[in-house]
């Protein structure tokens, strides 16, 4: 692993609180392996039996769930940073469910399930540290599908959309968010038609709720619709 790949995770969620001995061991004990991928490249295949955690270094991608009919969902947007795969990796089968695209061209690490859930024969420090981390990933990821099943079960497309913006504003917290997604994608992540999702962001607009750019920025004026 280079030294600048190895600089760069250590800004995700996994190796937080750990000093940079603490994790230049553990890196030493994980051997992480990084690959890369270009744009529209499969990451992840739906039924490929998963044995390792993927962190997303540089570039997007996105997971879809297959259908019977042949037609995908999308489930989520993975940036810099995003960990994938650790919850397939402690199930009984190991399969995945969904087949993950890079957007773009994608520099990813990928480290062996055992080096992640099994201490290493030094009982470093930072490897406690690894697995606490891991368990409060899995506990968020938990409650983004919560927060996706909330929005989801709005009767109405503006409603879907609001609750969707809610989700971006952590809650409310902040006016201004920026929708990861093109779209046609956030049609598809609202289970909506591309063309009446831009004539209900358009209306929204004219009634003064939100006020967007081509970028995918939304300021919020109101949740209340």
């Amino acid at each position: 692993m280079e030294l600048n790949q190895k600089r760069i995770m250590q800004k995700a969620l996994l190796f937080q609180n750990m000093d940079n001995d603490e994790y230049e061991a553990l890196i030493s004990c994980l051997s992480p392996q990084v690959k890369r991928f270009s744009k529209n490249e499969i990451i992840l295949l739906a039924g490929d039996s998963v044995k390792h955690v993927g962190i997303i270094l540089t570039g997007t991608a996105c997971a879809y769930l297959g259908h019977v009919s042949g037609n995908e969902t999308l489930i989520s947007n993975l940036s810099a940073m995003s960990m994938f795969g650790e919850i397939l990796v402690s199930t009984r089968s190991h399969k995945s469910p969904v087949t993950i695209y890079a957007t773009t061209d994608i520099t990813a690490a990928f480290i062996e399930y055992e080096k992640c859930y099994s201490e290493c024969a030094k009982a470093c420090t930072a490897h406690r540290i690894l697995l606490h981390n891991m368990l409060e990933t899995i506990g968020d990821k938990y409650f983004y599908l919560f927060d996706r099943v909330a929005i989801l079960r709005e009767k109405t497309l503006r409603a879907k959309v609001m609750a969707y913006l809610y989700t971006l504003s952590d809650g409310g917290r902040t006016t201004t968010v920026k929708i990861p997604f093109t779209k046609t994608m956030l049609a598809d992540y609202l289970l909506a038609n591309r063309s009446a999702l831009s004539r209900e962001l358009r209306k929204m607009e004219s009634d003064g709720l939100i006020r967007g750019d081509k970028s995918g920025r939304y300021d919020i004026i109101s949740l209340k619709s």
